[in-house]
């Protein structure tokens, strides 16, 4: 005879998240969590302004015409 400890366990373990269906989950955080370090690294170390000019140093040249005087 089961207690009631054991009948509501019975019925909450069907809630369980499987271990299986965590794997893409955790895969899909890991490489979000290494791609924003990639890039707030990459934007540390990036040179904010060039040394001898007024113009802050632009990937686009589009975004550095808008700026230059």
């Amino acid at each position: 005879m089961k207690c009631a400890i054991d009948i509501d366990a019975a019925f909450y373990r069907g809630y369980l998240i499987d271990d299986r269906n965590l794997t893409p989950h955790v895969a899909l955080l890991a490489t979000l969590v290494a791609l924003w370090s990639l890039v707030y690294l990459v934007g540390c170390f990036a040179p904010v302004a060039k040394p001898n000019a007024e113009v802050p140093a632009q990937w686009s040249s589009l975004a550095a015409q808008r700026l230059a005087p």
